[in-house]
């Protein structure tokens, strides 16, 4: 951690091992990742203390110096078959953001994780040196080893976070990480402070956290380093033992699991264009999706070969992410299943690689695919917040022409989000316990104008709820503090939510919305369109959710939806 910059080493340290004691058999492998500007001997404490307990540790290198040759270290070190078991993985600050991608990506196999002061990697943090300086006192070989550009940064007297490599700041879903997990925070760490910790916990399904008295972000060598390391002997134990010890893990409670303001929910549907850039020149690139689409405006692929982001592929709305049946299905029914498998591998989807989609519009069109893959079970799907304004206001380089990216392979599986058909969303629209929520622009919702459908008005008990409002004047979505008090007033954060639109193109847009603000929701297909296309159903006008039938024999003039606003 520092707020210089020097090269990097020709090669990384080499791993420093501390066995068991001679003639007593190893009870297991811990393989320790250290965090920013820290090299092995930083852990020769911890090592020394596992290791007479007959584990046998490994420490390798600083990994956003050297990610490439860590991960390849680490992987051999696990994969060796002679190693003794179980196996665990402990990651410090960044290292802890590695530990858990290795675990949740399939790319080690271990029995546990430890992860201790684990870093939001998407903040940046500025500490007194001298509050940072007194954890590495604490640590005689730790304060030998800091280099010399931290040392420089002490005696500057402020120390600043370094930008976290874009490989390491990848979101990973709970769901992916399957093993116990052990988080360490210190409960006076400044650089990730203790009411972060549940965000970053949240959802995963075995896990325990330990707060450690008076502890800063270096907890693993805090000056009670000895009550830490005996800790984590005993979840050692634990985790050996298994069923014949009390539990090693549990469920986080339901208050633990809500993340604060900005984040994990944000991170699993969004990505900025400072993230993107990253990952774009990072080892694995995201397939990148161009949905460049509005009402009115039939030229989105000659938008796209003008200019677009790097990689990108041209996606059609009308013929890729729709079907096209009889009118009662509406304007955009959901494409077959074998036709979206068949375009996602021609956009170059890959089974394990994520996606990122934009589009120029705030995302209102690119929601569309993004709701469309996620229902096909692509479980690593973003939006670029901001769209493609965002890139372009960062100043990231445009390329213009056609992308031919090579062949997917991605296996889709329809059904993975829910839906509503007609029937199911009058239902909601009167149930006391749900809310459908109308992602049209007011005026359509009221029955003032209607564009494009065959009447005018809404679903009856429907609420408005324009999309539009979920988004900031520069078009990125509203800080996700905002979206809650939203939907909160519109009862959704308590019920059970159904939302359309006009064709279930910005209805995708507001379900990704709720799910920035960790509420899921169910999407009505057909939406305006196909309800207003079936005589039997009742519309209601005005501002009011309103229960009466209205059938007006014609749509008021046809008018251009208001700006932003896809049907």
């Amino acid at each position: 951690m520092s707020t210089g910059t020097t090269p990097a080493r020709p090669t990384p340290d080499q791993p420093l091992s501390f066995d068991e004691p001679t003639g007593v058999a190893a009870r297991g492998t811990v393989v320790v990742l250290p965090g920013r500007g820290e090299r092995p001997g930083v852990y020769q404490r911890l090592g020394k203390r596992l290791a007479a307990d007959a584990y046998r540790v490994r420490v390798v290198g600083d990994a956003t110096e050297h990610l490439e040759e860590i991960t390849v270290q680490v992987k051999a070190l696990l994969g060796d078959a002679d190693r003794p078991g179980p196996a665990v993985l402990v990651g410090s600050d960044t290292g802890a953001l590695l530990a858990l991608r290795l675990v949740a990506r399939g790319a080690v196999a271990v029995d546990g994780l430890i992860l201790a002061g684990l870093p939001d990697p998407d903040r940046r943090f500025e500490v007194s040196a001298d509050a940072e300086a007194e954890v590495r006192a604490s640590c005689p070989t730790h304060q030998q080893l800091l280099r010399d550009r931290e040392r420089a940064v002490f005696q500057a007297g402020t120390l600043t976070s370094e930008r976290i490599p874009g490989a390491l700041r990848e979101p990973v879903r709970p769901a992916q990480v399957q093993v116990p997990v052990l988080g360490l925070h210190g409960d006076n760490d400044q650089v990730s402070p203790l009411e972060w910790v549940p965000a970053h916990y949240a959802g995963l399904p075995q896990v325990e956290l330990l707060t450690v008295a008076d502890g800063r972000h270096d907890v693993l060598n805090a000056a009670n380093h000895r009550s830490v390391a005996a800790s984590v002997v005993l979840w050692l134990e634990r985790l050996k033992l298994g069923a014949e010890t009390a539990p090693i893990v549990r469920p986080m409670q339901p208050s633990e699991q809500v993340p604060p303001a900005d984040q994990s929910p944000r991170r699993d549907v969004l990505i900025t264009a400072d993230e993107l850039r990253d990952q774009l020149h990072g080892d694995e690139p995201p397939t990148l999706l161009d949905v460049r689409w509005a009402l009115g405006d039939p030229d989105g692929h000659r938008h796209y070969l003008d200019g677009h982001i790097p990689g990108a592929v041209y996606v059609d709305l009308d013929t890729e992410l729709a079907a096209h049946g009889a009118p009662g299905a509406g304007r955009h029914p959901l494409p077959e299943l074998a036709d979206l498998q068949e375009a996602a591998r021609r956009w170059g989807v890959r089974t394990g690689r994520p996606v990122v989609i934009y589009d120029n519009a705030g995302d209102t069109a690119a929601a569309r695919a993004w709701w469309l893959l996620r229902w096909a079970g692509v479980p690593d799907v973003r939006l670029l917040d901001g769209a493609l304004k965002a890139w372009r206001e960062h100043g990231f380089e445009l390329a213009s022409g056609e992308e031919q990216p090579p062949a997917g392979d991605v296996e889709l599986r329809a059904g993975q989000l829910p839906v509503l058909t007609a029937d199911q969303a009058a239902a909601l629209a009167e149930d006391t316990d749900g809310v459908l929520l109308d992602a049209r622009a007011g005026e359509r919702y009221r029955g003032e104008v209607e564009p494009i459908d065959p009447r005018a008005g809404h679903i009856p008990g429907a609420l408005s709820a324009p999309t539009a409002d979920n988004l900031t004047a520069d078009g990125t979505f509203r800080p996700t503090a905002e979206l809650r008090d939203r939907f909160a007033q519109l009862k959704a954060g308590s019920a059970e939510v159904g939302v359309y639109c006009g064709s279930g193109v910005t209805a995708a847009h507001e379900i990704a919305a709720l799910a920035v603000a960790g509420i899921p929701a169910a999407l009505y297909p057909g939406s305006w369109s196909a309800w207003s296309s079936d005589p039997d159903r009742p519309a209601a006008t005005g501002a009011e959710p309103g229960t009466a039938p209205h059938h007006p024999e014609q749509s008021p003039a046809n008018t251009t939806p208001s700006s932003g606003e896809s049907p």
